[in-house]
């Protein structure tokens, strides 16, 4: 029932390119760093990793091995000890061994194979066409042997011990089969003394709840099938011991379509693989809950995860391929296998030019499109009816540090690669990328980035291209999670108005984000550690481009797309009686932007937009522009007074701004390359400019807020760009 990886085809890939060389050499330094570390004992629990953040500005705080008391943020430097912060800083330290083990078991793997590199590189076939599973793509297999014996590394033990102590370049004393005995004998020893706990997330053991028990368990018996029999036999029989207390710890906590009840099966995979339980591998994929309905009901038919932001779509993802690599391909039928690939095509259709990610309600603010390399280069092999393309994953080459590509959030101190910096694309990838020439050892390094993609299955699209584009496809329209993208010369520009996305849903339906070919740019902020007070203001109304009626969130209810086209939608957001409608349009220089509200009855609307750089009035902007009635609001509500809501007690320079005897308020934020802004203000309201944090690119970010008190209200915009650069730069346009 074990599937692995066709370890011959590693260790080839590692003699012959020198990208995945590389990868191996930061495999080592990894190890080395993390040779020794102390298992965390059962005597104090673990907590929620999400505390790890900081209060005041929800920057991550500094993870060190050595300071399991002292935890310094990242940002303003803020020093926080004791709990929860010391359970959070073992949680930490749990999933690194996790990581530890899984170097060792790889290295055990990657002693050099003796033959010289030409004999190891003489596939006929291009190379971009290699496939690393010798078994045929459907599936169909001549091996005769049992699954649990293929690949395995036939070279005589003392030949390969000799390998593991001195070629493969570790000192003497760091034994990887040493390493992994320790770190899976702790565990097993004493799993049943870590006491049951839980928060946010169901119960763990090791964990501080299910879903990291769960990613925790999936990398330590990852290694172990990786290891096979390598391992002790009493190690063996106790890893077996703790597979089965996971099992009994996770399958009744299995309940739900969500990313936490992917992480879970596959757990609960690994664990019946292990245990050789044919009957939980079957309900893993068959049940109710099971693998088969987490895609067909998770995934929307264009392929991103019902819960809409890339980090927790990506994260999914990871669970679902861990839950395949562990099963094999019978794990999914092939139409599932197919929604996955689709899975892995989507998100890098709605990246901005520099291929960062929109972080949607509580995604991470500061991901790009190759951070998830890793997930594409795994399911390029572990998909195998449905290879997915691989090329949007390296568009923007940004070195990392190597990454082990499960998912989990791993502290990492290796130095930076800058080509294909994942353990995935050593043991899963192809050896060279689409379309790049192959980098065999000894000659120079090609840069694959530049191929565009294919046009995404089950949208409604135009596929012109557009400056600031970066490679990617014009307009679309995915009516399963409502989002609408559109592009002109001048501008890409989203508006979601889909299904709630359930408890990470920012309640923002009607919001959009935008960046400009100058490369200006008002961005969803995402969110922070959830246990940090700074999340309250990314998560509120105000942080967002909407309309906020009677200074409340929005309750969960669905959107509508009305009507669209390449260049144009319209959207509406109704619930108890109030409808809010927005129509956007954009043009060659620009874009326009209506949003009408009707309120079953009188209350409080504003409308807020922000973007990079402070907002500045252009236009007249003197008291005797003022109208009557504008005069008589302000005096009546003070500037102070908006403050003392909870979605504005993050903001800051809160000023009142003149409204224009025409109505009509001009302006732009201060940075290069922002729009000129014309905004109709309606009759009664006041407008008002502030600066927050959080913007996810770093730069100032200024509000433009309109607040009144009316049962109907008009707002239209109309924001006209500089003109776009004509230099071949713009389509590589920065937002750092």
């Amino acid at each position: 029932m074990s599937f692995g990886p066709g370890w011959p085809s590693v260790r080839r890939r590692a003699a012959t390119r020198p990208w995945a060389g590389a990868v191996v050499a930061a495999l080592r330094d990894g190890f080395a760093r993390w040779h020794g570390t102390p298992v965390p004992g059962p005597e104090r629990e673990s907590a929620w990793t999400h505390h790890y953040f900081c209060d005041a500005d929800g920057a991550a705080l500094r993870y060190d091995r050595a300071c399991p008391e002292r935890h310094v943020c990242t940002g303003c430097g803020k020093v926080y000890a004791g709990e929860p912060w010391d359970g959070a800083w073992r949680a930490k330290t749990h999933d690194a061994l996790a990581a530890q083990a899984q170097r060792a078991a790889l290295l055990l793997h990657l002693a050099p194979d003796p033959r010289p590199a030409a004999e190891l590189d003489q596939d006929p076939r291009p190379a971009a066409g290699r496939d690393p599973d010798p078994r045929p793509a459907a599936g169909r297999d001549p091996d005769p042997r049992p699954a649990a014996g293929r690949d395995r590394d036939l070279r005589p033990a003392a030949g390969r011990d000799l390998g593991l102590r001195q070629a493969a370049g570790l000192d003497p004393g760091l034994r990887p089969d040493a390493e992994l005995d320790r770190i899976l004998s702790a565990y097993a020893r004493d799993y049943l003394a870590y006491t049951p706990h839980g928060q946010a997330a169901g119960t763990g053991r090791v964990q501080p709840q299910s879903l990291d028990e769960a990613v925790w368990a999936v990398g330590l018996l990852r290694a172990a099938r990786w290891a096979g029999d390598a391992l002790a036999p009493r190690t063996r029989q106790a890893v077996d011991g703790m597979a089965a207390a996971v099992a009994d710890l996770l399958r009744p906590q299995v309940g739900a379509v969500h990313n936490i009840h992917c992480w879970l099966l596959a757990a609960l995979a690994e664990c019946a693989v292990r245990l050789g339980d044919a009957d939980l591998l079957a309900w893993c994929r068959d049940g109710e809950h099971g693998a088969e309905a987490q895609v067909r009901h998770g995934f929307h038919p264009e392929g991103l995860w019902y819960e809409i932001n890339p980090h927790y779509h990506y994260y999914a993802l990871a669970a679902l391929l861990s839950y395949v690599e562990a099963t094999g391909p019978s794990g999914l039928s092939e139409d599932s296998a197919a929604r996955l690939s689709r899975a892995i095509a989507a998100p890098p259709l709605l990246a901005y030019a520099d291929g960062r990610l929109p972080a949607y309600g509580d995604g991470w603010p500061d991901c790009f499109t190759g951070d998830f390399a890793p997930q594409a280069e795994a399911a390029w092999t572990l998909l195998p009816t449905a290879r997915p393309d691989l090329t949007p994953y390296y568009r923007h080459p940004r070195p990392a540090p190597l990454r082990l590509w499960y998912g989990a959030q791993l502290p990492e101190h290796t130095a930076p690669l800058t080509h294909r910096p994942s353990v995935a694309a050593l043991v899963f990838g192809p050896d060279d990328l689409p379309g790049e020439p192959a980098q065999v050892s000894g000659q120079p390094g090609v840069d694959g980035a530049g191929v565009a993609g294919a046009p995404h299955p089950g949208s409604d699209g135009a596929r012109a291209p557009s400056p600031g584009s970066s490679g990617a496809t014009g307009s679309f329209l995915w009516r399963g999670p409502g989002i609408a993208l559109l592009r002109s010369p001048a501008v890409r520009l989203v508006l979601r108005a889909g299904p709630d996305a359930g408890w990470h849903d920012h309640r923002d339906k009607l919001a959009v984000d935008v960046q400009t070919v100058t490369g200006w740019s008002s961005l969803d902020l995402g969110t922070s550690g959830y246990g940090a007070d700074f999340t309250a203001w990314m998560r509120s109304p105000a942080a967002h481009n909407i309309v906020t009626v009677g200074a409340r969130p929005q309750p969960a209810h669905t959107g509508r797309i009305l009507d669209w086209s390449p260049r144009h939608v319209t959207a509406e957001s109704a619930w108890d009686g109030h409808v809010l409608r927005r129509t956007i349009t954009v043009h060659d220089h620009g874009w326009t932007d209506v949003l009408t509200v009707t309120l079953a009855h009188p209350d409080e609307i504003e409308w807020a937009f922000h973007g990079d750089g402070t907002f500045t009035v252009t236009g007249p902007a003197d008291d005797q522009a003022r109208t009557p009635d504008d005069t008589a609001a302000d005096q009546a509500r003070t500037p102070d007074d908006t403050a003392t809501t909870s979605q504005h007690a993050w903001l800051t320079a809160l000023r009142t701004l003149p409204t224009p005897a025409d109505r009509h308020l001009h302006g732009t934020w201060a940075f290069p390359g922002a729009p000129h802004l014309t905004l109709t203000i309606p009759q009664g309201f006041t407008a008002r400019t502030a600066t927050a944090p959080g913007n996810p690119n770093g730069r100032p970010l200024g509000l433009l807020l309109v607040h009144g008190h009316a049962t109907t209200a008009r707002f239209r915009a109309t924001f006209t760009g500089p003109p776009a650069p004509t230099h071949s730069s713009t389509s590589r346009v920065s937002t750092t």
